[in-house]
């Protein structure tokens, strides 16, 4: 007989496995509402990742009343160790949408790359993590499932870092010099309304939380399934569940940009009248004077 503690370590904790079931739903619901009302296809993206999260926790509860079987643990490790993937995605195709709208000439990418190679890249890890999970689910082959979900896991925190690098230094071109448009209806201004940077700083703490939740996963995986690490549920919840529930509702204001068609073309700095500039000393009295 296997007991769920000898898999995970411990006996999960039901309080913990009902708060996160509620909060998920939350947020679950929160997401179908935003695709009824929009109807948009890059909704579908963090809703089936939240679903992912929301199955995951469901087999973390039921884990704590069932304790013969790998069941639950592979339920959840399945679960928990892909959705995530999702939420990346949705990140990249975000920083492409905010290089539109902000401004090419900020990005140290074409725009499109974003989501052409850091997708590719969630797709690797994808792909290599299922292949992890599947032979995991057998005992004689656990410790090389093991092995290889490490590997998917180590090649997507690789990816997460090159796309924060890029997302770092497209925020301070666009904190340093205040982005012109010219909408195609109305003179020029800047596309940083108080709207559109409150979406932006939701991109921005949805990545550090992402950030800091495959950090955790990667020294999980690495420090072995016997480890003080994976064995200690605080950790878990602390930086594995915190920091998906804190994607899972940020992104529900960071898709704005996608969900809400910004008219903005490029108004390059030469054509600027001579009383604007990009710096961030430009304010309202300078864009009141471009005639």
């Amino acid at each position: 007989m296997v007991l769920e503690q000898d898999v995970f370590g411990y006996i999960p904790n039901n309080r913990l496995a009902g708060i996160a079931i509620a909060l998920f739903i939350i947020a679950f619901l929160l997401q179908i509402g935003m695709l009824i009302k929009k109807r948009k296809n890059i909704v579908w993206v963090p809703l089936v990742g939240t679903f992912g999260e929301l199955a995951g926790w469901i087999c973390r509860a039921y884990a704590h009343s069932h304790f013969e079987g790998y069941s639950a643990y592979i339920g959840q490790s399945i679960a928990l160790l892909i959705s995530p993937i999702l939420y990346s995605a949705v990140l990249y195709v975000l920083l492409y949408q905010w290089a539109l709208i902000y401004g090419a000439q900020f990005s140290l990418l074409p725009p499109k790359l974003y989501v052409a190679v850091f997708v590719t890249a969630d797709v690797i890890a994808f792909l290599i993590q299922c292949s992890g999970g599947g032979l995991s689910s057998s005992k004689s082959s656990q410790n090389l499932g093991f092995d290889i979900a490490l590997g998917g896991i180590i090649f997507q925190l690789l990816s997460t870092i090159l796309y924060v690098v890029l997302l770092a230094i497209f925020v301070y071109g666009v904190i340093k010099n205040r982005p012109m448009r010219r909408t195609t209806t109305s003179s020029p201004g800047s596309p940083r309304t108080k709207t559109n940077d409150l979406a932006f700083l939701f991109l921005i703490l949805s990545t550090i939380a992402t950030l800091v939740r495959i950090v955790y996963r990667v020294i999980e995986f690495a420090s072995g399934r016997q480890s003080k690490v994976a064995t200690t549920e605080l950790w878990f919840a602390l930086f594995d569940f915190v920091p998906m529930i804190i994607t899972a509702c940020f992104l529900i204001p960071a898709l704005y940009p996608c969900l809400y068609e910004q008219d903005y073309i490029n108004f390059h700095p030469n054509f600027l009248p001579p009383n604007m500039s990009q710096s961030s000393e430009m304010d309202e009295v300078s864009l009141n004077k471009v005639v």
